[in-house]
């Protein structure tokens, strides 16, 4: 049989047990009214027996194959967590895809396919294909049995092991396990991404976690392929149909895509295998359409066209496979960007279900607004603000609000979005409580071209000209009298060869001893959260450092006076220029002084 079968009756065969069945009442892996399904004594499969799989190779609709059974790997998956052994069936899948014809390359047993259905002749589970055995075209794939993965989820209950079941679990442990050689593979489910590339994701991931102790990411398991739309059609999740295991969609998507082995009820049962085997990753679940199946020396795989709305969430990330429930999917963080270039502006959201792809997904949907709104992959500026909005371990809620300016005449994209990364990272890994990221907006204005300057220095405006201050320079000066200054920046080596000047004034106390001593500095910038100094003993605290956190495009300007009397004062302001100033730590004092007062 191949892909020419009548798809829609043979479909409907396998997901019911026949009236021809075995007298004896069957195991049952699904008993729903109208989804009836029987698992396939595996005990009672002999070698040569012909089986029936299903899988979608193009679109949503599930095509059927035939193939044959050829035996088991004794232990082939390991012990469970009773410590019984699990084996690995084997079976010979046929098809034109997987073998070949005059129209195409013959692709074997192809990344994707991870829990297509397999069937005996009486139509029920035997199990789903889940494992290869080489990179090139092999139409040999391992199957993990049906009775495993309707027990997904079911962990054991705390017993005492009598002494041979010790012997037993000891002899077996000592084993080499055939899912550990290199002779068996897991099939990779396919990696699809929105927005960035799997690479860049993975990428934005380590740089976040190499700033932030304590951070470690998340990402979607799987074969990286091109990218396709995520949480558009609603397509459907069938028994050999596509499933998408989705922690982020909308402008930037992160999933996994694989085969759905059986839906019972609002249960949907996939894969075979484990996904990222972490069960505490929130994930949403969609279907998904097919575009076709890739023949390649390396492997394989199923290219994905379009991802489709969230039908669901996943609940149970297994050994033997994944489990969902069909129904409302997760709570989403809401990332939200908005940009302005000139008189236009646009708006992009992610959603993202995992709370530790958050940080990723800010960091590279502002990458990906920043090469497409200004059209450049390397230079750029922009002032960036941002507000993550939280919620505390009491229920209370909380939210940060920073701003700050990049600049950059090579790689400017990857700057936009690292402050506010930064932040959301520390919040998530913060020492004293457990912290719910639940909405990020950010909102850019972009400039074209490389906006960077040093503070170079002050000038006085005297008889309507300007004139430079010396450093630690002395003005004479009267008491009460205002004077008009201006900080000078002057653009760095290939910035844009633009001058920046910031106006201030400076009075002189009428009562003052000597005149007024004026100071500007340009903050030292730490590109990493840093509290060496007082470090935080509260969350509280951490907050507030966080709120305070230096930017690139101010400088500060501290008048101080002593009066006749003694009493000093000193008053600091801060002031905002629109580029970023490239000698951070930077100082330039001078003194407005007076004749002695008599």
């Amino acid at each position: 049989m191949t892909a020419a079968l009548a798809t829609a009756g043979l479909v409907g065969a396998l997901t019911t047990v026949p009236a021809s069945a075995a007298p004896s009442a069957p195991e049952m892996f699904c008993d729903v009214p109208g989804q009836e399904l029987a698992i396939s004594p595996v005990a009672e499969l002999q070698d040569g027996e012909q089986v029936t799989w299903l899988s979608t190779i193009k679109g949503t609709t599930p095509t059927p194959f035939t193939g044959e059974y050829i035996g088991k790997l004794d232990n082939g998956l390991g012990l469970d967590a009773d410590g019984n052994p699990r084996d690995l069936l084997l079976v010979k899948l046929d098809g034109d895809v997987v073998n070949g014809s005059s129209e195409s390359l013959a692709t074997g047993v192809w990344a994707g396919a991870s829990g297509s259905p397999v069937y005996d002749e009486d139509g029920a589970l035997i199990g789903a294909v889940s494992y290869g055995f080489s990179f090139l075209p092999d139409n040999v794939a391992g199957v993990t049995p049906a009775v495993y993965m309707r027990k997904i989820g079911q962990l054991p209950d705390e017993r005492t092991l009598t002494q041979a079941a010790k012997q037993r679990v000891t002899r077996l442990a000592d084993e080499t396990a055939t899912s550990r050689s290199s002779a068996i593979r897991r099939l990779e489910a396919v990696r699809v991404t929105t927005g960035p590339s799997a690479d860049e994701l993975d990428e934005a991931n380590r740089l976040i976690a190499s700033r932030v102790d304590g951070f470690r990411g998340a990402a979607a398991g799987g074969r990286a392929t091109a990218s396709a739309a995520i949480g558009g059609e609603d397509f459907p999740v069938v028994a050999g149909g596509n499933i998408a295991v989705s922690y982020a969609y909308g402008a930037v998507g992160e999933a996994s895509v694989g085969t759905v082995t059986a839906v019972c009820g609002d249960e949907v049962f996939a894969y075979g295998h484990p996904n990222n085997w972490n069960s505490d990753l929130v994930a949403s679940i969609h279907g998904a359409a097919a575009a076709r199946v890739v023949p390649d020396l390396t492997g394989s795989y199923k290219q994905i066209s379009s991802i489709g709305r969230v039908k669901g969430k996943l609940v149970d990330d297994r050994l033997a496979g994944i489990r969902g429930l069909l129904g409302d999917g997760p709570d989403a963080i809401r990332v939200q960007s908005t940009s302005h270039i000139g008189s236009r502006n646009s708006s992009v959201a992610s959603y993202v279900s995992e709370p530790e792809l958050v940080a990723a997904v800010a960091y590279t949907q502002s990458a990906g607004e920043a090469s497409r709104i200004l059209d450049n992959m390397q230079v750029g500026s922009a002032k960036v603000r941002w507000v993550i909005q939280y919620e505390r371990a009491d229920g209370t809620m909380g939210r940060l609000e920073n701003v700050n300016r990049v600049a950059d005449p090579y790689d400017f994209p990857s700057l936009v979005g690292m402050y506010v990364a930064d932040d959301i990272a520390i919040l998530q890994s913060n020492p004293f409580e457990d912290v719910k990221i639940t909405a990020v907006q950010i909102t850019t204005r972009f400039e074209e071209g490389y906006r960077a300057a040093r503070f170079s220095g002050v000038q006085i405006l005297k008889n309507g000209a300007w004139t430079s201050v010396a450093p630690n320079g002395k003005l004479t000066a009267t008491r009460g009298k205002t004077y008009t200054f201006r900080a000078v920046f002057t653009p760095i080596p290939g910035a844009e060869r633009v001058t920046h000047y910031s106006r201030f004034t400076a009075t002189v106390p009428r009562t003052a001893r000597k005149g007024l001593r004026v100071s500007l500095a340009v903050p030292t910038f730490d590109e990493e959260f840093d509290y060496e100094l007082e470090e935080p003993r509260s969350f509280e605290e951490y907050v507030a450092a966080l709120d305070a956190d230096v930017r690139s495009d101010v400088f500060q300007r501290t008048h101080v006076s002593t009066s006749t009397r003694g009493v000093r004062t000193s008053r600091t302001a801060t002031t905002e220029v629109p580029v970023v100033i490239a000698n951070p730590g930077s100082k330039f004092t001078f003194g407005l002084y007076v004749t002695p007062a008599r």
